[in-house]
């Protein structure tokens, strides 16, 4: 199974990269089209690309890549997100089953915001191999409702509004531009989010600062989901 996973920032994909290979994945750059991207392991079984900051770039980006990738059975979107349910900890990872287009707004029409269910047998694999895995990750890995829209959540007050409306455990930006371009593509989406902050008043510093671990907790349920559908 060949999966693309598609990272919105550079500075989250350089510690996902990093992480790939120190849990001995061989590496190779390829070009993909206009975008420059890393084939990791045998086969190229897992590319990972930049996608771009934003519901809108990540969605070009992410639809220039699946559009020239060969054989592509799944696109991940990966990166970091808030984490709105309070189960929930630093460096905890969030698989979603749905994707909720959060800052869809209808103006004529009464009608709930755009939903995006995730693709069911990658979430079963994932399951199944995390449940197989040789030892258990030293952080959780949830899964449920990802919100996503192009706004920072960086208020308790508005943190809390996201979850109560729309049943989301974390929040993040990109998710609903990666599943529209998947969908465009033909190919089966999923969304992967490491815990970075608690998208509220500390947000901004605890982002900054939990980067390059929640990504690397991020790789490791990306690799196991690569191993689970290989």
């Amino acid at each position: 199974m060949k999966i693309l996973a598609a990272i919105p920032l550079e500075r989250e994909l350089t510690p996902l990269a990093a992480a790939l290979r120190e849990r001995g994945l061989t590496e190779r750059r390829i070009q993909i089209g206009r975008l420059p991207a890393l084939a990791f392991g045998e086969g190229a079984r897992l590319i990972v690309a930049e996608g771009g900051l934003g519901k809108t770039q990540f969605a070009i980006q992410t639809l220039h890549l699946a559009e020239r990738i060969a054989d592509l059975d799944l696109v991940v979107c990966a990166g970091t997100a808030g984490g709105l349910d309070p189960a929930l900890r630093v460096g905890d990872v969030v698989a979603a089953t749905e994707v909720v287009e959060h800052d869809f707004k209808w103006g004529m029409y009464d009608k709930p915001q755009p939903r995006f269910a995730a693709a069911a047998p990658a979430l079963s694999a994932l399951r199944s191999g995390l449940e197989s895995a040789d030892s258990p990750p030293p952080f959780a890995v949830r899964f449920g409702a990802i919100a996503g829209g192009d706004e920072d959540i960086v208020t308790a007050a508005r943190a809390r509004e996201i979850r109560e409306r729309h049943g989301a455990v974390a929040v993040a930006w990109e998710g609903p531009g990666g599943a529209r371009a998947a969908d465009f593509a033909g190919v089966p989406f999923l969304e992967i989010r490491g815990v970075s902050d608690g998208a509220d008043e500390t947000a901004v510093d605890e982002f900054e600062r939990n980067i390059p671990q929640t990504m690397r907790n991020v790789a490791w349920v990306l690799d196991i989901l690569s191993q689970a559908t290989g």
